[in-house]
């Protein structure tokens, strides 16, 4: 997974691996980069103390939401990042985010930090305009797999 040799090179990844974390359905996601592409955790580089999931949103996904509410025990960060250089600023889609039972809607550039234990998600995609980013920061050497969350809560994992 590294794109380069020498002693420093495997801190340098170009290709992700890819995974079906927890909290999403498992399969048959239109509209985003599915399943998860993960550049960085503990099991791509030892020792990581971040994972870092990097994903498009082309449409609105069907489904749409694609993550269901749920916690975690490590902090999280969630970028959502446009794609129009004349408006670097602009996310170019309209997302509704729950975070701790409140409801928030933005259309710009916008980063959420997620405190361990604070429930999240759902978000809904109002629209999307044109593809943005989603990169997530885990504050933890791993995510949970769709497997491993599938073995706890069996009644998320409908399709």
């Amino acid at each position: 997974m590294t794109a380069t040799k020498g002693k420093y090179g495997k801190y340098i990844i170009s290709e992700p691996k890819v995974e079906n974390v927890a909290y999403h359905p498992m399969n048959n996601v239109k509209g985003v980069t599915f399943p998860d592409e993960i550049y960085l955790d503990g099991t791509i580089l030892e020792g990581s103390p971040v994972v870092v999931d990097i994903g498009w949103r082309f449409s609105v996904p069907d489904p749409d939401p694609v993550e269901w509410e749920h916690t975690h025990d490590f902090d999280e960060v969630l970028c959502f990042i446009g794609s129009d250089p004349e408006n670097p600023h602009d996310l170019g889609a309209e997302i509704e985010f729950h975070i701790g039972g409140e409801a928030h809607t933005f259309s710009k550039n916008t980063t959420i930090f997620v405190p361990k234990g604070t429930p999240h998600c759902p978000f809904y995609h109002k629209r999307v305009d044109r593809p943005f980013l989603l990169v997530v920061f885990a504050m933890n050497p791993k995510y949970p797999s769709a497997e491993e969350d599938k073995k706890k809560n069996p009644e998320k994992y409908t399709n």
